[in-house]
């Protein structure tokens, strides 16, 4: 199977391949996500938010809430960081008020609360800008979702390949139907 190798060009006009592209993007997202981590483990007044959640004195939206769990951050080390620091605030924090289930009150709570928080820092942006876009989790360029195709096109037996093939080409005549995009 031949690989698709697609140049594209960005908003500056610069041209790239979609390999370079997909690589950019993940530098781009891993930077990003280092800075939320420094926003979450070293500022004073995140530090002091997070205290007033676990001491009850602020309340958060998150401690109701049973969303899944979002994780925004780009490698294992930025979890492992952020997690141990929200542990550990939970843990030397006194207050009267102690977790039945410290894990699930760090990720169900602390974390998204953190999380938010940060993004709005980061971003400059409203914390209802940054739950937004905390909701909508991670953003993939387009050049990452086609280097993700194309490995996985390479890794698919024919018989899948032949059934992808025809569900493809079956949804292309659906979307050229006036009756079925009437229905949608």
């Amino acid at each position: 199977m031949q690989s698709l190798c697609l140049i594209c060009r960005d908003t500056k006009g610069q041209w790239w391949s979609t390999v370079e592209r997909a690589q950019q993007a993940q530098q781009k997202r891993r930077e990003a996500c280092c800075l939320l981590t420094s926003v979450i483990t070293e500022d004073q007044g995140m530090l002091q938010h997070l205290k007033n959640i676990i001491t009850g004195n602020t309340v958060s939206p998150w401690a109701k809430k049973q969303d899944r769990v979002i994780l925004l951050f780009e490698d294992d080390e930025q979890v492992d960081k952020v997690m141990h620091f929200l542990s550990e605030v939970l843990e030397r924090t006194e207050t009267d008020k102690k977790s039945a289930d410290p894990v699930a009150f760090v990720m169900d709570v602390l974390l998204p609360e953190a999380t938010v928080h940060a993004l709005g820092a980061v971003h400059s942006i409203s914390l209802d800008k940054a739950k937004e876009m905390y909701m909508r989790g991670t953003e993939f360029d387009s050049s990452e979702i086609t280097q993700l195709g194309e490995q996985l096109q390479s890794h698919i037996s024919s018989k899948a390949r032949q059934k992808l093939d025809s569900f493809l080409s079956n949804y292309k005549k659906a979307l050229e139907c006036e009756e079925f995009l009437r229905r949608l």
